[in-house]
Formats: C-alpha cells, structure tokens, sequence
C-alpha cells in the first residue's frame, strides 16, 4: 500500500503501517480507526478526503507480526520521502508516536510534541494521537480535537 489521494494535497497523513483490518480489506483506513479519521477530516479540518494524500511510514504488512522491522522500515523510507517530496504538502501529519519517530527519527518527545507544529525539512508537520488510541481513551478526543484546529490553521 504505497499511498494514495490527491498528489496536489495541502495535507499529507502518514501512520506508521498497514494493520490487519487495512490489508484484509486492501483499502486505506478501515474500520472504526478509518471512520474516525474520516470524520477527523471531515468534520473538523472541513477538507474532503478526496483532497488529502494518505501513506504509510511501512508500506506493507509486517511479516511475522504487527510491529515492522528495522529493515523494513529501512527498504520504505526513501520512498516515503520522495512522496513527501512528491507531494509538497503544507502540512506533514503523523499519526501515532511510531510514525512520528520514524519520520523525525526522534524516539523520546511524542508527548511534549504532540499537537504541535515541528519543522521538519521544508515542511510543517503535526504530530498527533492515532486514531486507535482515541477509540480506546475517548477521553483524550478533546486534545485530538485541539490538535486538529492547529492542523487547520496551517492549511
């Protein structure tokens, strides 16, 4: 799954790989995690999905489980930014701690950055909670809610 949507996009999104439920249906953002983010984008940022470009760090399925290895994250990086270099969106999104220190290679600060605006090459990117992580915390859909606005007043 190398990435798909609109190659022309102000907002890019990137989570750190495919899951089960994404490679079982061979469609980006399936299930509950994909309605959420949908409406995310929908209803928050007022975009269409249709105008944002979504990708992953790790572009396959892990083998063996569901954490990617080092080396697969190794054969998919130069990819991953040449889209962003492809791309040219306003604003970088990664979803989750995992592909926030996959794509900054910073392995310790999700938390002091989240939801903030990080400049990272030519870019402005905004790390944010994963969609999963809100369906299993509800609690924390306020503070997603925040970051969406920061999102939004980048574009």
């Amino acid at each position: 799954m190398s990435g798909y949507g609109n190659q022309n996009a102000d907002l890019m999104i990137i989570d750190y790989s495919v899951s089960y439920s994404e490679d079982n249906a061979n469609s980006y953002y399936s299930g509950r995690s994909g309605e959420m983010l949908k409406d995310m984008i929908e209803n928050v940022l007022k975009l269409k999905v249709e105008d944002v470009y979504f990708t992953h760090a790790v572009k396959c399925k892990p083998l063996n489980s569901n954490i990617p290895s080092d080396s697969e994250w190794d054969s998919c990086k130069s990819y991953l930014f040449s889209q962003i270099e492809f791309v040219k969106p306003k604003v970088v999104v990664t979803l989750g701690k995992d592909a926030y220190a996959k794509v900054t290679s910073e392995e310790e600060n999700f938390g002091s950055v989240r939801g903030h605006v990080v400049d990272f090459k030519d870019y402005k990117l905004v790390p944010i909670l994963h969609p999963n992580h809100l369906l299993r915390n509800p609690d924390d859909k306020k503070i997603a809610f925040n970051d969406l606005k920061t999102i939004k007043s980048c574009l």
